[in-house]
């Protein structure tokens, strides 16, 4: 049986929301419920050693979900998909240059006659660096500058890292557990004071980006590193956008840092890479502007309306369109949130959001509307104060009832309140707005009272 990564997602999906119907999978997944049912059967008969027969589709949710050593069988049966075959195969021939065919037809089955078959998705991602694919007697080789195959080497090591849960163990050893590191401690916190210089979001995704350029672009012994760099000499690599300040800042951390062991051409792709976290360059706005746009009315209209005159918004969505481009153009399979309950995310239009965002930025996934739902929301600090009123409710309800006023109506709850106790709250406390769902009259002209449509549509939660 053919077991791949995208077995090990939906698997992981079912293990971290028990309450997920075929539906709710579907929707998360972006999956015909029909083309879900096959990777539920392969799951099924692949854990249990059996056809799954007539058996129902909640039967084999509920036996997937409680069978323990799921995911060390699925991972024992694991093999590559085609594009992680094509992408395993780039990464060895940027690494090394040239590979025998015959050393990796073993895992790949990749053979002069298959290989042919996914020359046109190589060439076209080989043209974007200047590469090109030899196939001779001897084997195949990438021609092209050193500069660009460490640049192709350094891409694909950042779409391995964001992949990693989900890579074939062949994968994951080859590429990922041979990396060498003379002190991995002091990178990793190299790496978090970077982000905090650039006063910038500590995503894994950003760690990751910075920490691929270090690897691929590590200098040897006798290579030009930032070490060797004058502040005089480091002034033909800035910028002409960057201020001389935020330049000298920069580069006075590299040098004292991890980062001094880099080769003095990488700095350009670097200070690409920080322009990516702080959109300071002019073109990189007006490249991503058009999506950011229409992506700010989808997520005030779902999610918040003062988003539109949140001076933060394009500067926190700019580098996720931007990643999502890159998905784009190497394949790359986030599921890096996939391990969250998903059914406690405090947003239900989430997916709604999403759903009209892909429209316009194919690549966009739940993952990113979640992750983007979470930063706005972060920093978000009440305007009004909003007392929720109520009276006849179980208090276990009222929770749940805050919830979804928020989720339906965008507004934020500071307080519930029994009904009885309300007129003492109003002396003791000031309030801008009295919420409530169901017809309770209270007596004090100077305050908004709002009347709600009982918010609750999903009962069985209950």
């Amino acid at each position: 049986m053919y077991i791949n990564s995208k077995h090990l997602q939906i698997l992981d999906l079912i293990k971290s929301n028990p309450d997920f119907t075929l539906k709710h999978l579907s929707e998360i997944l972006d999956m015909s419920q029909q083309h879900l049912k096959l990777y539920l059967k392969d799951i099924y008969e692949e854990i249990l050693e059996k056809t799954h027969s007539t058996t129902k589709v909640d039967d084999m949710l509920n036996k997937i979900l409680y069978f323990k050593e799921a995911k060390k069988i699925l991972r024992k049966s694991q093999q590559f998909t085609k594009n992680q075959k094509i992408f395993y195969f780039l990464f060895f021939l940027s690494k090394f240059n040239s590979v025998n065919l015959c050393n990796i037809s073993k895992e790949l089955d990749l053979t002069p006659r298959n290989l042919n078959n996914y020359k046109e998705i190589i060439n076209c991602l080989l043209k974007k660096y200047n590469l090109k694919l030899k196939i001779s007697s001897q084997g195949v080789k990438l021609t092209g500058s050193a500069f660009n195959l460490r640049r192709l080497h350094y891409f694909l090591l950042f779409k391995f890292i964001i992949e990693r849960n989900y890579l074939p163990y062949k994968f994951r050893k080859d590429v990922l557990n041979n990396l060498n590191f003379n002190n991995f401690f002091k990178l990793n916190r190299d790496i978090y004071n970077f982000l905090n210089l650039l006063n910038t979001q500590h995503s894994m995704h950003q760690q990751s980006a910075i920490f691929s350029l270090w690897v691929a672009f590590r200098g040897n012994e006798y290579e030009k590193t930032t070490r060797n760099l004058s502040f005089n000499q480091s002034l033909k690599y800035k910028p002409g956008h960057w201020n001389k300040e935020f330049f000298y800042k920069i580069f006075y951390f590299l040098k004292n840092s991890s980062f001094n062991e880099i080769r003095t051409e990488s700095l350009y792709l670097l200070f690409n890479v920080i322009d990516t976290f702080c959109y300071s360059k002019v073109c990189f706005n007006n490249l991503l502007d058009s999506d950011a746009k229409s992506t700010l009315n989808i997520f005030s209209k779902y999610l918040k309306k003062d988003l539109l005159t949140n001076s933060t918004f394009f500067s926190i969505t700019h580098q996720w369109i931007y990643y999502c481009k890159l998905k784009q153009l190497f394949f790359i399979d986030d599921f890096s949130l996939i391990t969250l309950n998903l059914t406690n995310i405090p947003n239900s239009n989430i997916l709604n959001a999403t759903k009209e965002i892909k429209q316009i930025i194919p690549n966009f996934t739940i993952f990113e509307g979640i992750l983007l739902w979470f930063i706005f929301s972060k920093n978000e600090i009440p305007k009004e104060i909003n007392i929720f009123v109520f009276k006849n409710l179980e208090k276990k309800i009222v929770p749940i009832i805050i919830s979804e006023i928020y989720k339906k109506h965008n507004v934020q709850i500071t307080e519930a309140i029994n009904s009885k106790n309300i007129i003492k709250y109003l002396k003791e406390n000031k309030v801008d707005n009295i919420i409530t769902v169901e017809n309770i009259k209270i007596y004090d002209k100077n305050t908004n009272v709002k009347n709600l449509y009982f918010p609750i549509p999903n009962y069985e939660k209950l």
